[in-house]
C-alpha cells in the first residue's frame, strides 16, 4: 500500500541508465510515483512501470516547466518531492517521513540538501539546499522553459521568490540568509546529483539544449538578469569562457541586490575571473561582495586566492581564516537552534569553510617557512576531510621539507590514518610493520602508499606492498613506474615483461606512459626492445621504436660515431609523430630519474628532428629547461651557461639562470640576467617580477648600510619600512618555479656528468 504522505514526481527522456538507480533509492518506502516521459526512444518508460510508477506520456515542447506541471494535479499525497533521473537519495528518507507530519500547517515549502558532483573525488562537490518539497494542491506550479522555478500562481517573477531551480540544482535560488531559513525550513533529506560531471556533459547534449532554451527566454525577455546568469553558467559548461564572463558581468549589473540568486552569481562570476587569471577584476568584485555576504565562505576563499596571486599573502591568509569562521558561525547557529543538519543559505563548494581553506593556509605557511604551523594546518584539513588528497600531499611535502626521513614520513602518515598524534614506537615500515598498522583498513594503507610515491619516497611506497591483497590494489603500471623511479630497473623490467609481455600481445592501445616505461626499463638494463614490445606497438609507431632502439644502442657504445643508415635517416626525418615520441620519452626518462638514459635519448632526438629545428642549441636549451623543472637545477645551469657562451640563450633560459643565482643570494647577477631576459622578451612576466624583487633587495641593502652610519635618520627608517612591505608583496607574487618534495630531492644532483647522478638501487 502506497503511503499518502509523500509522492515523487519526475520528468524524463532517455534515462534508462540513470532511472533505476534513482528509483532503487526510493523503493523500500512504497511511495506514489509519477513519471512524465517526454519522448524517450529507449527503455525508460518500461523501467518506470517495472518499479510501479505511473508513467505519463507527453510531447516535448522545449519547456521544462510545462512538462513538470503535467503530473502535479494528479498528486494523491500531502507532499510532493520533485526529482530528476540523474539524482538519487543518499540519506535521510526515513527521517523525512517522520519529519513531515510534524511540519506546521503554515509551512508549505521545504528545502533539502543536494550534493552536485562535478568530479570523481569525494571533495569535488557543490552543495546547495533548494526547495524541492512542497504541499500538493496549494497552487504551486513551475515557470520557465529552463531552470524552471516553483511559484504560487499569484507570483511568477523570476528569481525573486526563493524557489528552486529543478534542472540544474547548482543554480538553486536563495533568499537573504535568515529570512529564507525561517520561511522554508531544511528537511532531513540528502540527494546526490551527478548529471553535470564533465564526463557526462561530454557525452550528452544538455548544455547545448539549455543554451537553445535560454536564448528563447532572452528573446522573450531581453536583458532579464536571471536568464543572463544561467546563460553564463551554460557558456562555462560549453567552454566558452569569454562569453560566460560577459553574461555574468551584465547579469550582475542588472540584478537587484535582494535577488535570491545573486550570491551564487557573484561566486560563479568571481570563480570564472580567478580561473582566467583576471585577478584585478576579481579583487574589485570580491572586496565589496564579501562584505555584503559575510557568511559566504566561498567568497572569502576566492578573495584569498586572488590576494595570494597579487602577492598580498598576509591579507590572503586572513581571508582564508575568515572562511573557516563561517563554518563555526553556522555550527553556532545550529546549536542555538537546537542542533540538526547544518543549514546554509548559500550554494557552496564542499570544504570552502574547512579543508580547502585550511590547506590554503598551510600552503602559505609553508611558503613563508613556518613548517610546523603548515603541518598542523594540513592535519586540520584532514580532520575535516580525511580523503582530501591535496592535504595528504601537502603534509608529506612539508614533512620532507622539514628534513624528516622517508621512514619518519611514513610513520607520521600511518599514525594520521589511525587518528593518533605521534608515530608508534614499533619498527618502521622499512622493516616489519608494527602490529597496530597491520590491522589498519586497507583503503588507508593504499592511500598512504600513493602519498609516499607522490612525494618521491618510492622505496617506502614499494616496501609497503607486502601483501598480495595490497599489491592487487595498485595498478601494475604504477608499480613498474615506481620501480623505475627507485632505480629498481631489473625488477621493473621483469614485471613489465611478465605482465605486458604475456597479457597484451594483441593490444595496440596501451597508454603512451606505460609503453615508455616499458622501453625505459629495457634500455636502462642495457637491453634492446623485446620482440613482444615491438609486436604490441601500434603499426604506425613500430618503425620509430625500431630506429630509436638501434641508434640508442650505438650511442651507448660509441657516442661520437653514430651514423644512421639511409633508411633510418628517412624514418628519423619522418615528422611530427617521431618528434612527439622522442620528446615524451626524454621527459619520461627525466621524470623517472634515469638521467644518463635521458641524455642519450636527448642526443637521439636531436638527430631525429635536426631538419625541423635548425640548431642543436635550441634542443639543448629545451633539455636544460626540462632538467630544471624536475629539480636538477645545477645540471641545467651548466648547460644554460654553455648556451650563453655561444650567445644562444633565450629569455626563458636567462630567467632560469637568474632564478638559480637569486636562490643563492646573488641579487646583482640575477638582476642582470632578468634584465637580459626582458630585452629579448619584454612580456616575460616572471623575469619582470624577478627584476623588481632584485631591485628592492638591493635598495634595502643600500638603506641598511646608510642606517649603520645614520641609525636615527627618520626618513631612512620610514623608507626602509615601506620598502620591506613592498618587497613582501613582490616576493609573494607567484613568479618563482615551485619545487615540491620530489624535485627538492633532485636538487642535490650537480654537475653535468649524469653517470654520477643515477641513484643506487
Amino acid at each position: 500500500m502506497k503511503n499518502r504522505l509523500l509522492g515523487i514526481h519526475m520528468i524524463v527522456q532517455n534515462e534508462e541508465h540513470h532511472l533505476p538507480r534513482c528509483l532503487d533509492s526510493l523503493k523500500p518506502f512504497g511511495m506514489e510515483c509519477f513519471i512524465t516521459d517526454t519522448g524517450s526512444s529507449d527503455r525508460t518508460p518500461e523501467i518506470g512501470k517495472t518499479y510501479g510508477a505511473t508513467v505519463l506520456h507527453a510531447d516535448w515542447q522545449d519547456d521544462f516547466a510545462q512538462a513538470r506541471n503535467i503530473s502535479l494535479p494528479l498528486a494523491g499525497t500531502e507532499w510532493v518531492l520533485c526529482l530528476d533521473a540523474d539524482e538519487y537519495v543518499s540519506q535521510g528518507l526515513e527521517e523525512l517521513l517522520k519529519y513531515l507530519p510534524k511540519v506546521h500547517r503554515s509551512i508549505s515549502r521545504l528545502r533539502i540538501t543536494i550534493e552536485n558532483r562535478y568530479g570523481d573525488g569525494a571533495e569535488e562537490r557543490v552543495i546547495c539546499q533548494p526547495v524541492r518539497l512542497f504541499r500538493a494542491h496549494q497552487g504551486y506550479q513551475y515557470v520557465g522553459r529552463v531552470h524552471e522555478q516553483l511559484v504560487r500562481s499569484s507570483s511568477c517573477r523570476f528569481g525573486q521568490d526563493g524557489a528552486a531551480d529543478m534542472n540544474d540544482s547548482r543554480i538553486a535560488t536563495q533568499d537573504e540568509e535568515h529570512l529564507l531559513m525561517e520561511s522554508e525550513p531544511l528537511a532531513p533529506l540528502c540527494l546526490i546529483h551527478d548529471g553535470y560531471l564533465a564526463s557526462t556533459i561530454a557525452k550528452e547534449h544538455k548544455p547545448r539544449r539549455n543554451l537553445k532554451l535560454i536564448e528563447r527566454e532572452l528573446a522573450d525577455e531581453p536583458a532579464q538578469p536571471f536568464h543572463l546568469y544561467n546563460l553564463g553558467v551554460t557558456y562555462c559548461q560549453l567552454g566558452q569562457i569569454e562569453q560566460a564572463i560577459e553574461a555574468f558581468r551584465e547579469s550582475l549589473r542588472l540584478t537587484e541586490l535582494h535577488a535570491p540568486y545573486r550570491p551564487t552569481l557573484v561566486r560563479d562570476y568571481a570563480k570564472t575571473l580567478v580561473g582566467t587569471e583576471r585577478y584585478d577584476e576579481a579583487h574589485a568584485i570580491l572586496a565589496v561582495e564579501r562584505q555584503r555576504y559575510p557568511a559566504y565562505a566561498d567568497l572569502h576563499l576566492l578573495y584569498g586566492e586572488t590576494l595570494e596571486q597579487q602577492g598580498l599573502e598576509e591579507r590572503a591568509y586572513e581571508s582564508y581564516v575568515r572562511a573557516t569562521e563561517c563554518l563555526e558561525e553556522l555550527q553556532g547557529n545550529e546549536q542555538s537552534n537546537g542542533g540538526g543538519a547544518l543549514d546554509s543559505p548559500y550554494v557552496t563548494e564542499a570544504g570552502s569553510d574547512s579543508y580547502r581553506a585550511y590547506s590554503a593556509m598551510a600552503r602559505l605557511a609553508q611558503k613563508r617557512g613556518f613548517l610546523k604551523e603548515s603541518a598542523h594546518l594540513y592535519e586540520l584539513a584532514l580532520d575535516s576531510m580525511f580523503a582530501y588528497a591535496p592535504a595528504w600531499a601537502g603534509l608529506a611535502d612539508v614533512l620532507q621539507q622539514s628534513g624528516e626521513t622517508d621512514e619518519s614520513i611514513t610513520e607520521t602518515l600511518l599514525a594520521r590514518c589511525m587518528g593518533i598524534e605521534e608515530p608508534s614506537q614499533g619498527k618502521s615500515i622499512g622493516g616489519e610493520m608494527p602490529h597496530s598498522y597491520a590491522v589498519m583498513h586497507e583503503d588507508h594503507l593504499v592511500q598512504v602508499i600513493y602519498v609516499l610515491a607522490g612525494c618521491g619516497a618510492y622505496e617506502q611506497a614499494l616496501k609497503m606492498l607486502d601483501t598480495d591483497a595490497r599489491t592487487a590494489r595498485i595498478h601494475i603500471a604504477e608499480r613498474i613506474h615506481w620501480m623505475l623511479c627507485a632505480n629498481k630497473i631489473s625488477e621493473a623490467l621483469q614485471l613489465a615483461e611478465e605482465h605486458w609481455g604475456t597479457e597484451c600481445v594483441s593490444e595496440f592501445n596501451m597508454p603512451a606512459e606505460h609503453r615508455m616505461d616499458w622501453a625505459l626499463a629495457c634500455w636502462a638494463n642495457g637491453l634492446r626492445l623485446s620482440d613482444t614490445f615491438l609486436a604490441t606497438s601500434h603499426p604506425q609507431e613500430k618503425n620509430i621504436w625500431k630506429v630509436m632502439d638501434r641508434v640508442l644502442t650505438q650511442l651507448s657504445k660509441e657516442p661520437r660515431s653514430v651514423v644512421p643508415v639511409p633508411q633510418e635517416q628517412k624514418l628519423m626525418q619522418w615528422g611530427s609523430q617521431a618528434e612527439i615520441i622522442a620528446e615524451k620519452v626524454v621527459e619520461q626518462a627525466l621524470y623517472t630519474g634515469q638521467l644518463t638514459l635521458a641524455e642519450q635519448l636527448h642526443k637521439l632526438r636531436a638527430m631525429m628532428v635536426r631538419e625541423y629545428w635548425g640548431t642543436a642549441v635550441t634542443l639543448r636549451r629545451e633539455f636544460a629547461s626540462l632538467l630544471y623543472r624536475q629539480g636538477y637545477t645545477i645540471a641545467a645551469a651548466n648547460i644554460l651557461i654553455q648556451c650563453m657562451t655561444e650567445n644562444e640563450l633565450d629569455a626563458e633560459g636567462l630567467f632560469l639562470l637568474g632564478e638559480t643565482l637569486y636562490a643563492k643570494g646573488y641579487d646583482e647577477q640575477a638582476l642582470s640576467l632578468f634584465e637580459q631576459a626582458l630585452e629579448r622578451e619584454p612580456a616575460h612576466r616572471q623575469a619582470r617580477a624577478g627584476a623588481a624583487v632584485c631591485y628592492m633587495r638591493l635598495a634595502l641593502k643600500a638603506i641598511r648600510q646608510e642606517l649603520v652610519r645614520s641609525p636615527s635618520a627618520e626618513m631612512l627608517i620610514a623608507q626602509h619600512a615601506a620598502l620591506e612591505q613592498r618587497l613582501r608583496t613582490a616576493e609573494g607574487i607567484p613568479w618563482r618555479t615551485i619545487f615540491h618534495a620530489k624535485e627538492r630531492r633532485n636538487q642535490l644532483a650537480s654537475g653535468t656528468n649524469f653517470l654520477m647522478h643515477d641513484r643506487e638501487g
